[in-house]
C-alpha cells in the first residue's frame, strides 16, 4: 500500500511549541524506485531528516533515545509510594523540565458525552492511582459509567505531599498544561469529539496513539505485540508514514530479527521504538544500538548537554572521580569489588537529571538513582550512556568492578532541573 508522507506542517501551525521545517517530512513512500545513491527515496529521505544539522534544525529532539515520557508509571499501583501523580498536569511540569517534548496521555471517556479524564488506569477503572476522600479505595471504579463532574469531586490522587492530592485531571486540563510549558501530547484516541477537543487547544500539534487515516494525516503512534517481522512491516505498510511502531514484546524476537525489523521499518519510512518503561536498563542501550529510533520513557531521560550541578570528566585523567582502583597510562584499573564514582558531593535536590557516558573492557555494576541497578558487560569498543532523573535524591552513581575492569575513559553530567 503506498501512501504520501504528509509534511509536519501541522506541528508548525503552532510554534514555537515543535520547530519543525517543511522538509522535515515531505516524501513519497515507494520502495522500488532508486535515487541517484541507490537508496529508496524512503530511505535517503530518513538519513537525510537524520544527520546532525538536519536533526538539529528539524526535530525537537534526536532519535536514538528517549521519545516520550511515561514517568511515574510504576507509581500507579497500590504498594507504590507516589509524589507525582502519573498523567497529571504536575506529570507535565515535571517531564517538560527534564527536557520531554512529548508526554503520554492516556484518555477515558466518562459518563459525561463530551468530557474526558487522562489517566493510566487499569481496564477501564481507576485503580490503585486515586482515592476517594476518605482514603478508601477506588479501584474498581468505572470510568466510562461514572459522570465527570462525580470523578471531579469525589476522588484525588494518591500522593506523598498534600499539595499534589489534587482532583484527578481532565483532558482539557492536560492538554493546556501543555501548552504552558512547551511539550506536546502523545495523546490515545477515543472518538471524533475528543479528536476534536485536542485539535481547538493543540491545532495539529500531537501525535495521536492508535486512531486511523481518515482522522488524522499526521504523527500516528501504536503499541503491538506482533509476533512476526511481515506482520509489523505490513502494519507499517498500511497505516503510512508518518508512523511510529512501539514494540511491546522485543523479548520475542533474537537480536538479528530486531536488526532486521529496525532496517525493514525504516525501509517504508516508518519508525520502530520499544516501551522502555517496561525494559529493563540494559536492554535500552541494546535496541539503540541495533538501529531502533525511541523508547518509551519511563526512568531515562535525554541527554544532559551542559551539568549546572557537575561536569566531570576522565578523557585524560580520572581526577574528577574517587576510587580505590589504580591509573596505569591513563586508564583506570578496577579489580573486582573495587569502585569509582564523582569525586565531588552533590546536593539533594527535589528533581535532578544525571548524564553518564563509560568506555569499559570487562564487567560492572551501575548503581544511579532509583532505577539503574543493574551489571553491564563490555569489550571496551564503545562507550555505553545511561540517564535517569532522580527526585529528592543526589543525583550522583557509583560503579562496582563485578570482575577486573579497565576503564578507558568517563564523562558525568548532572543538572538540577
Amino acid at each position: 500500500m503506498t501512501r504520501t508522507m504528509k509534511p509536519f506542517a501541522h506541528i508548525r501551525r503552532m510554534l514555537p511549541l515543535v520547530a519543525l521545517t517543511t522538509a522535515a517530512v515531505t516524501a513519497t513512500i515507494t520502495t522500488s524506485a532508486q535515487t541517484a545513491s541507490g537508496l529508496a527515496p524512503a530511505v535517503e529521505q530518513r538519513i537525510r531528516m537524520n544527520t546532525s544539522s538536519a536533526v538539529n534544525a528539524n526535530w525537537t529532539f534526536r532519535f536514538g533515545g528517549p521519545y516520550y515520557s511515561h514517568l511515574f508509571i510504576d507509581k500507579i499501583y497500590a504498594k507504590s509510594d507516589p509524589i507525582i501523580p502519573c498523567q497529571s498536569v504536575f506529570d507535565v511540569q515535571i517531564a517538560a523540565r527534564l527536557g520531554f517534548k512529548f508526554i503520554e496521555a492516556n484518555v477515558h471517556a466518562t459518563a459525561t458525552p463530551g468530557k474526558y479524564i487522562v489517566m493510566h488506569g487499569v481496564r477501564g477503572c481507576l485503580g490503585d492511582q486515586v482515592t476517594d476522600l476518605d482514603g478508601n479505595s477506588a479501584a474498581d471504579v468505572v470510568i466510562r459509567q461514572t459522570p465527570f463532574d462525580t470523578l471531579m469531586s469525589k476522588y484525588r490522587y494518591r500522593s506523598r505531599y498534600a499539595k499534589y492530592r489534587t482532583h484527578i485531571t481532565s483532558m482539557e486540563e492536560f492538554l493546556l498544561e501543555c501548552r504552558r510549558n512547551n511539550i506536546a501530547p502523545m495523546i490515545s484516541h477515543v472518538d471524533e469529539e475528543q479528536v476534536r477537543i485536542i485539535r481547538s487547544i493543540m491545532g495539529e500539534n500531537f501525535i495521536l496513539y492508535w486512531g486511523t487515516r481518515e482522522e488524522f494525516s499526521g504523527p500516528i503512534l501504536e503499541y503491538h505485540t506482533y509476533k512476526s517481522i511481515r506482520q509489523i512491516v505490513d502494519r507499517c505498510k498500511y497505516m503510512g508514514a508518518p508512523y511510529l511502531y512501539c514494540m511491546g514484546n522485543v523479548r520475542d524476537f533474537t537480536d538479528e530479527q530486531l536488526r532486521t525489523i529496525a532496517r525493514e521499518v525504516h525501509n517504508v519510512g516508518c519508525y520502530v521504538g520499544y516501551a522502555g518503561c517496561y525494559e529493563p536498563p540494559q536492554n535500552n542501550q541494546k535496541l539503540l544500538d541495533m538501529g531502533f529510533d525511541f523508547s518509551a520513557s519511563g526512568w531515562d531521560i535525554n541527554e544532559i548537554d551542559n551539568g549546572n550541578l557537575c561536569n566531570l570528566t576522565a578523557d585524560l585523567r580520572f581526577d574528577d572521580f574517587r576510587t580505590d582502583g589504580t591509573e596505569r597510562e591513563a586508564v583506570l584499573c578496577l579489580d573486582a569489588g573495587q569502585s569509582v564514582a564523582p569525586g565531588v558531593e552533590l546536593p539533594s535536590e527535589f528533581l535532578s537529571g544525571g548524564s553518564l557516558h563509560v568506555r569499559f573492557e570487562g564487567k560492572i555494576r551501575v548503581e544511579m538513582g532509583d532505577y539503574i541497578h543493574t551489571e553491564f558487560a563490555s569489550d571496551g569498543e564503545r562507550s555505553m550512556w545511561w540517564s535517569s532523573y532522580f527526585i529528592e535524591q543526589a543525583p550522583t552513581f557509583r560503579i562496582t568492578a563485578v570482575e577486573p575492569t579497565r576503564i578507558i575513559n568517563m564523562t558525568y553530567k548532572a543538572s538540577k532541573m
